[in-house]
C-alpha cells in the first residue's frame, strides 16, 4: 500500500481561517442570496427566461439538460462520497493514510449527509420553483414568508439540491487545505465551482430554481466542506 506523501505546511492560521474561510465566506454568500432574491434580481433573470407564448420556460423539458443537469447530477457527490468512505476504512487500517482519515470522513459527510440535510430543509421554506409560479406558467402565488413548519405548504426548492450536489464538492478544496496539498485543493476549487456553477445554470435556465436559492446551497454546502480542514 502506498503512503502518502509529507504534507507541506499550512498557510494562515486557524483563527484567520475560521474567520474567513469558515465564516465569513458563507455570510457573504448568505447575503449574496437575501440580495438576489429581495432586491428582485430573482424575478427579473426569470422572466427574461419565461416565454409567455408557450406559458413556459423553453428549456423546462429540454432532454439534455433534464439527462445530465437534473438525474445524472447526483452521481457525482455520491461517488466521491463514497470514494471518501473507502479512503477512511483504508486509513484505519495503514497507519501511514492515518491523517487522512478524518479528511475523508468530513468529505463523506459533505457529498451524503449534506445531501440529505438540503432535500429536508427544503421541505421548510415556502419559495417556490419559478415555473410553479401563477405568474410564470404556474399554479401557486408568491409567498409572504420563507419560513413554515406545514410540509404541504413548502415550496420544494430552497435550497436546491442540484446546485448542492455540485458545490458539495469545494469539500475537496478544504481537504487539500487539511492535508497541506495545494494540487488537491486547487483542483477541489476547480472542480467544485464550476460543477456548482453549472448545475445551476442548467435548473435556472429549465426554471426550476431561483438564482437565490442556488446561492444558498453554494452557501450551505460550501460552509459544511469548510469543516474538512479545521481539525
Amino acid at each position: 500500500m502506498p503512503t502518502l506523501p509529507t504534507p507541506e505546511p499550512r498557510g494562515p492560521s486557524r483563527t484567520a481561517y475560521l474567520l474567513t474561510h469558515v465564516l465569513g465566506v458563507p455570510a457573504l454568500l448568505a447575503c449574496l442570496a437575501w440580495w438576489i432574491n429581495a432586491s428582485g434580481l430573482d424575478m427579473t433573470i426569470a422572466r427574461t427566461l419565461f416565454d409567455p407564448a408557450i406559458d413556459d420556460f423553453p428549456l423546462h423539458t429540454s432532454r439534455w439538460l433534464e439527462l445530465i443537469g437534473h438525474r445524472m447530477v447526483l452521481a457525482l457527490p455520491i461517488g466521491v462520497g463514497l470514494g471518501a468512505v473507502g479512503v477512511a476504512l483504508v486509513a484505519s487500517r495503514v497507519p501511514a493514510w492515518k491523517p487522512a482519515r478524518g479528511v475523508a470522513l468530513a468529505v463523506a459527510a459533505t457529498c451524503l449527509l449534506g445531501q440529505l440535510a438540503v432535500s429536508q430543509l427544503k421541505h421548510y421554506t415556502t419559495l417556490p420553483r419559478p415555473y410553479d409560479l401563477e405568474t410564470l406558467g404556474g399554479y401557486t402565488p408568491y409567498p409572504l414568508h420563507w419560513w413554515t413548519w406545514v410540509r404541504a405548504r413548502a415550496g420544494g426548492a430552497l435550497p436546491s439540491g442540484h446546485a448542492g450536489a455540485g458545490y458539495a464538492m469545494l469539500s475537496l478544496y478544504f481537504a487539500g487545505w487539511a492535508m497541506g496539498r495545494p494540487a488537491w485543493r486547487w483542483g477541489g476549487l476547480a472542480l467544485g465551482l464550476g460543477a456548482g456553477l453549472g448545475f445551476s445554470a442548467v435548473r435556472v435556465l429549465q426554471g426550476a430554481h431561483f438564482l437565490s436559492q442556488t446561492v444558498w446551497s453554494a452557501a450551505l454546502l460550501g460552509s459544511w466542506g469548510r469543516w474538512c480542514s479545521i481539525r
